[in-house]
């Protein structure tokens, strides 16, 4: 049970340092959102999706060793979780306090994370708004009015504003 605890530590401290390593991405990213500077965007975007899978691999480690826990522990019908694994160990202190001040640096990075993505995504909700209103004017802005001095004068003459156009909503 010992390595299997000291293997639930190594992993749980690389997933720590991905996601701590992605926090000044998300912060980086607010600006360039900000800066419409596409291109680093997108380089920012290919770096957290390299995180991402490493994390995966991460998570599926962590998961195996926490179903062997469970195996260990005669636990195989109910999930173990960390906090009941941190109850667990009261005969193991300075292991209980390590994974304990793990998980609490886990949930704090995680938080702000997840407050810096909420950010960004509002960011690019505000963008794509800014990018929709500014096709709808240079689309408006090409239909015009003609100099029609017939019998239907009073009618609008749309011919420009099918020309070239495009719906951006599609």
């Amino acid at each position: 049970m010992a390595s299997l605890i000291e293997e639930l530590i190594t992993t749980l401290n690389n997933e720590l340092a991905v996601y701590e390593a992605l926090v000044p991405l998300a912060d980086r990213k607010s600006g360039v959102i900000i800066e419409n500077r596409v291109d680093e965007l997108e380089r920012i975007t290919e770096q957290e999706q390299l995180a991402a899978e490493h994390l995966g691999s991460l998570e599926k480690k962590r998961e195996k060793i926490m179903n062997s826990m469970r195996t260990v522990l005669n636990k195989r019908n109910s999930d173990l979780k960390l906090d009941e694994l941190i109850e667990l160990l009261a005969k193991q202190p300075d292991t209980q306090r390590e994974l304990s001040a793990l998980r609490k640096r886990l949930k704090e990075t995680l938080s702000r994370m997840k407050t810096l993505n909420d950010r960004n995504s509002k960011l690019i909700a505000s963008s794509l708004e800014i990018s929709d209103f500014q096709l709808n004017m240079i689309r408006s802005s090409r239909q015009y009015i003609g100099n029609n001095y017939t019998r239907n004068a009073g009618q609008f003459d749309m011919s420009m504003g099918t020309i070239g156009s495009f719906d951006a909503r599609q």
